[in-house]
């Protein structure tokens, strides 16, 4: 018998343009947190449980853009164990101002310099590597 997906924790947007990924970095309180980038996107609201309904308005409220999903990556744990859909995008238009209560700063990274990121343990989950690996797998780049 299948088991049924549960309502995932947040959603996380792998977010493509020009073969680069936007990381962000968000503004948290916690120390250890300091220096950490991740993908956009939050955590679903009480009311909300359809993921995609919540990664529009994530990518709205945090960088003021439309988009459109190429796919679902799969689904991920943070050490805490909090779940993550992850889900491939392309912004359909210009990024806008960014949310600055909630993020610091953004760049866009290659697959490569994000390999380094990674190794350099700047990621914020440790779980944004395999989905860049997984994404590619599903859609290779040129």
């Amino acid at each position: 018998m299948a088991r049924k997906a549960t309502r995932p924790y947040a959603v996380r947007a792998l977010l493509i343009e020009n073969e680069r990924i936007l990381l962000i970095h968000h503004n948290f309180r916690d120390p250890a947190l300091f220096g950490k980038w991740t993908f956009p996107g939050g955590r679903l609201d009480p009311d909300e449980t359809d993921p995609l309904e919540t990664l529009h308005r994530e990518m709205q409220e945090e960088l003021s853009v439309d988009i459109e999903v190429i796919g679902e990556i799969g689904r991920f744990y943070s050490r805490s164990g909090a779940d993550y859909l992850i889900f491939a995008v392309r912004p359909l238009g210009p990024i806008g101002p960014l949310q600055t209560e909630e993020i610091r700063d953004s760049t866009w990274l290659t697959p490569a310099e994000l390999y380094e990121w990674h190794a350099k343990e700047k990621m914020q989950f440790g779980f944004e590597m395999k989905a860049v690996s997984l994404y590619l797998k599903k859609y290779p780049w040129p």
